[in-house]
């Protein structure tokens, strides 16, 4: 679609069809979320879609679904919907059975640091995911993330940056855009100007970044000025205060400084800039005004991403300030515009034919997270006559992630690994209370085999820390070898590494999905070697 065309769209189009396309809501999941959504968009022409783990249904039922989502929606709106989704692979996966499991960004960066995968494979890996949600009638995906994660307390971002380095993170993040780029699927850094230096999650609470103009150029901004460089299609604002960019007490969400005078001006960003959703904590309840602020700073698109009071709520603000002359008409057709054009791009890329389930989609996945674990300190011992696992199996800890399939667990798969040789496996919760710890401690001292435990975000969950430290004592003392799995925090190999005075041998997983927790189980059974590199300073804390 031309600029010409575009505008005759625009001018076609009546105010609340405009407002309409700077709106990206949700929908609650089942044929009662449907019923939600058709009452949400025939009062108001909502313009664009954003789906969860919630709205998760095999291929084919979310082909049909999705296609009556946009017919419904064009229907009101005059034009079909940017149908969106978060599917960074990791801890971030919001689809499941019948898509190919996918790594998140730290294993895929260790995998790269390691020597065993390259750029090309980052492409590789992203153009399939693009084209699996290009297949069912996604085309849009909130990724990759920009953030370059150089505080190791970071409870939000983590594992799903690609590392500290920031031109590692670049290097990366491009490739990954390039990917989805080629499936015909838009991509959206995140978090502008960079998430990677907080210890609050933006989810439940306001983080600040307290860095300097300087190195905010040099680490934080790197990525993007990438990005932006490469044509990346959109960039979502961070809920972030940045005093050395707003010295008011706004997020850069609501800060026309960091969004029109940072981001459009200076570094020159002409394709879509949407917010990370209005309903957490950092803004939500905190700011008056947010629709209509945020538009204002410079935002083209809003995301509210739950509940349809306040979907209509934003919207009615925008109405209510365009009619008032606080925000002029062409200010959103400034915004409308830059949707369509984004449509129109996405409407003419059609997808691969049948791209759902392909082996060599699986077996890529699969080497990129064998080739990503990473022995970050000592040697690992002689599993040959099994071991004793104890696992620390997750439960959801943030918004963000909305919830997961089943995961199996990592001494699941370990055992599975391990069926020729004498196993055995303790579960533990992610805070084991004393008499956990005590027990596990117990059936340590007498074993036989090596004990291998596997930590879980011990910064959050410090009662592991305990019971490794006893471990350690236990099993010295019976001479019994011990090592340690990150599951999820390669900074957890900061407390582990040398604990009880002596080197430890210490994996790292970046995630506890069923992707990694395979991966893990080859190389502790011998069948694949630990060949990636930690990207972050796995001794950090």
């Amino acid at each position: 679609m031309e600029d010409t065309s575009i505008m005759k769209t625009i001018a076609n189009m009546t105010l609340e069809q405009k407002i309409g396309q700077m709106l990206l809501i949700g929908y609650p999941g089942g044929a009662a979320g449907l019923r939600t959504l058709e009452r949400v968009v025939s009062r108001r022409p909502m313009g664009n879609i954003i789906l969860f783990s919630r709205n998760a249904k095999a291929p084919g039922p979310l082909r049909d679904e999705l296609a009556y989502v946009r017919s419904m929606i064009a229907g009101q709106a005059g034009v079909e919907p940017l149908v969106s989704i978060d599917q960074e692979g990791g801890i971030v996966t919001r689809l499941g059975a019948g898509f190919t499991p996918l790594p998140g960004a730290m294993a895929l960066a260790a995998a790269v640091s390691g020597g065993a995968a390259t750029t090309a494979d980052i492409e590789a890996m992203a153009a399939v995911n693009g084209s699996e949600l290009k297949a069912v009638g996604i085309d849009w995906n909130l990724a990759p993330v920009a953030d370059v994660n150089v505080n190791g307390l970071n409870p939000v971002i983590g594992v799903r940056s690609f590392g500290e380095d920031p031109e590692a993170v670049a290097e990366l993040t491009a490739a990954y855009a390039r990917g989805l780029s080629k499936a015909g699927v838009a991509s959206c850094a995140k978090h502008f100007p960079g998430h990677g230096d907080t210890s609050v999650d933006s989810h439940l609470d306001l983080p600040r970044v307290e860095a300097d103009a300087d190195r905010l150029e040099r680490v934080e901004l790197a990525p993007f000025r990438r990005l932006i460089a490469e044509g990346v299609s959109a960039i979502m604002s961070a809920h972030v205060l940045f005093p050395a960019v707003e010295p008011e007490p706004i997020p850069a969400t609501l800060s026309r400084k960091a969004l029109t005078g940072l981001l459009r001006q200076r570094l020159g960003f002409r394709g879509l800039i949407v917010t990370d959703c209005l309903e957490m904590r950092a803004v939500g309840g905190r700011y008056d005004d947010l629709a209509a602020r945020a538009i204002l700073a410079g935002a083209d698109v809003l995301c509210v991403s739950h509940t349809a009071e306040l979907q209509e709520e934003a919207f009615d603000s925008l109405l209510a300030a365009v009619r008032s002359g606080r925000i002029p008409e062409s200010r959103v057709d400034e915004s409308a515009a830059r949707v369509l054009a984004l449509k129109a791009v996405l409407a003419s890329q059609a997808s691969a034919r049948d791209p759902l389930g392909r082996p060599e989609s699986l077996a890529l996945a699969t080497r990129l997270a064998d080739a990503s674990i990473s022995l970050v300190s000592g040697a690992l011992p002689d599993l040959g006559g099994g071991c004793l696992y104890l696992d620390h199996r997750p439960a959801l800890e943030s918004r963000v992630e909305d919830g997961h399939e089943a995961t199996p667990s990592m001494a699941a798969s370990i055992g599975a690994a391990m069926a020729d040789r004498a196993f055995g496996a303790i579960e533990l919760p992610v805070d084991p209370d004393a008499r956990a710890i005590n027990a596990a401690v117990a059936a340590a001292a007498a074993s036989s085999r090596p004990v291998v435990m596997g930590s879980y975000s011990l910064a959050r969950h410090p009662a592991q820390a305990a019971l490794a430290e006893a471990l350690a004592a236990a099993c010295d003392e019976a001479g019994v070898p011990l090592c340690f799995v990150a599951t999820r925090e390669p900074y957890d190999a900061a407390a582990l590494s040398a604990i009880g005075g002596k080197e430890r041998a210490v994996l790292c997983a970046y995630e506890y999905t069923e992707l990694s927790t395979r991966a893990v189980a080859r190389v502790l059974s011998g069948s694949a070697v630990p060949a990636g590199t930690c990207p972050v300073s796995c001794r950090f804390l």
